[in-house]
């Protein structure tokens, strides 16, 4: 009798070994699951390990799960603290059968200062005034970030540009204080102030230019009250304003702007 349920239990073993086999791919591999035994911050240096560790759902002792290991990557990219080329996430045998999972990043730096070189048309309390009113994230104390800089340096321009220079040419600097802070430099090359010598309106045979420059507020041809006022200078938004408003008054008189500067009768 003993060796009979010996006989049975050899062969029950095998059928279940073949049955495993026949098992489908994902319900083997949810019998091959691997835990992750640690979970690791390298490259931090102002932030501590448990402060990053918040924002990470994968824990020691949870089952591997490689998709939401980098969801992890992308919640620790999305704080702003970090270089997104910079900071990638491995994994690695742990030395109980597990996974080791390491996030590797490297900390943005803080900017400790800010300065502007070859700069005379603009304050640079206005810049730092104009930065904060639109929020492009530089100032001392901010954390650095690229696109902020980038989108700074475009802000720059366009209150150059309503200063009389289009053209000017802006670009950034660094200066390394320490390992975990820099100093940025605007540099600024304004080149020419445009200044307005004449407005005219060629192709229509309905309305004077002097009719139409009635119409332009904030724009004006140079003389001495325009100097003075500062109106003679070139600021395309103010000069499409202004243009708009010639639209408008053209309109108002039943004429539509043709498309080569003809004024068209309005259809009633």
């Amino acid at each position: 009798m003993h060796s009979f349920r010996v006989a049975w239990l050899a062969v029950l073993t095998v059928i279940t070994g073949v049955a495993f086999l026949f098992l489908p791919a994902p319900a083997r591999a949810q019998n091959q699951q691997r835990l992750v035994e640690e979970v690791d911050i390298i490259g931090n240096r102002r932030l501590r390990k448990e402060d990053i560790l918040y924002y990470i759902q994968t824990r020691p002792g949870d089952v591997f799960n490689p998709q939401q290991v980098e969801r992890d990557l992308q919640a620790i990219n999305a704080l702003g603290f970090f270089d997104k080329t910079e900071t990638r996430v491995t994994t690695e045998d742990a030395p109980r059968g597990g996974v080791r999972v390491t996030y590797y990043v490297k900390e943005l730096p803080i900017i400790r200062d800010i300065q502007f070189t070859g700069l005379s048309s603009v304050a640079e309390s206005d810049i730092l005034k104009t930065f904060r009113e639109r929020r492009v994230g530089v100032s001392k104390e901010a954390i650095y970030d690229p696109v902020k800089v980038r989108n700074g340096i475009r802000v720059l321009k366009e209150m150059l540009a309503a200063k009389g220079h289009p053209n000017a040419v802006v670009s950034e600097e660094q200066e390394q204080i320490s390992s975990t802070s820099i100093a940025i430099t605007f540099v600024i090359n304004e080149g020419e102030r445009v200044r307005i010598a004449e407005i005219r309106f060629e192709g229509s045979n309905i309305f004077k230019s002097g009719e139409l420059r009635s119409q332009m507020k904030y724009v004006k041809e140079a003389g001495l009250f325009s100097r003075i006022r500062e109106q003679d200078i070139l600021d395309r938004a103010k000069l499409d304003y202004d243009l708009h408003n010639v639209d408008n008054y053209m309109r108002s008189k039943g004429y539509l702007q043709a498309r080569h500067g003809e004024p068209a009768p309005a259809q009633s």
